[in-house]
């Protein structure tokens, strides 16, 4: 089944982005006079997605006001935002994710429509998109095994062999978004911080393969502070 919902993480407070972030969550920031977020709304909107779950915490209110915006869109609040991390904002979302598969994107990405369109026909139900390794600062690596799917993933490069570099986009069937949850309801109080990537490893490596998809040409990039920002301006070939 093709995923008809995407799940964007916007929790965090984005706070290496200085004064930019003071009044505006980070997906606000505008790369080429559009902020991210709105970006990849319209993206998913234009490869066919219905809904747009987006996790919020930091000045949720601009994402609620998006949400009049946009009919597609709906917000779900992680009061505990300030103390956890990415998989806590993930699991908030569980039930409005309902049982469906789903796209799940960052909010600090710019990238081209073409990730959106491989992942949704792709016949893999769970995928982990990947680049080369480009990005001059901040990369998380990947690995993959021997069959395409998940080994491991780390943002230091001597811990793994590293296939490339994680986009910040993946499709995520039931069967493995039980499996994540699941497991991460029983240990959630003892690791507050746990971001997202580090639970799809668990799940990868115990229960369920995650396919690795390399996309070598795609444009795109993970926009963390002004520095990400001023390159991307310059290299990213978006409109």
């Amino acid at each position: 089944m093709k995923p008809e919902i995407a799940v964007i993480m916007a929790a965090g407070k984005g706070t290496r982005f200085g004064s930019l972030t003071a009044e505006m969550p980070k997906g606000f920031i505008p790369f080429k006079g559009k902020p991210m977020v709105i970006r990849s709304v319209e993206a998913l909107i234009d490869a066919g997605i219905k809904e747009i779950i987006i996790g919020t915490g930091y000045h949720r209110e601009h994402y609620e006001r998006l949400a009049e915006r946009f009919p597609e869109v709906k917000t779900v609040f992680s009061p505990r935002f300030a103390d956890t991390n990415s998989m806590e904002t993930l699991y908030r979302c569980r039930e409005a994710i309902a049982g469906r598969p789903f796209l799940l994107l960052e909010s600090d990405i710019v990238y081209d429509i073409s990730a959106l369109k491989t992942l949704i026909d792709d016949p893999h139900p769970d995928i982990m998109l990947i680049t080369p390794v480009t990005k001059f600062q901040d990369q998380y690596y990947v690995d993959a095994d021997s069959s395409g799917n998940l080994a491991g993933c780390s943002t230091d490069k001597s811990e793994v062999s590293p296939s490339g570099e994680l986009v910040g986009i993946h499709k995520i069937s039931p069967g493995f978004y039980k499996a994540m949850t699941g497991s991460y309801s029983r240990t959630m109080d003892e690791e507050p911080k746990l971001g997202y990537e580090f639970q799809i490893l668990r799940t990868a490596k115990s229960c369920c393969p995650m396919h690795v998809l390399n996309m070598p040409r795609l444009q795109w990039y993970e926009i963390d502070d002004t520095s990400d920002l001023a390159y991307a301006e310059k290299n990213i070939a978006l409109t």
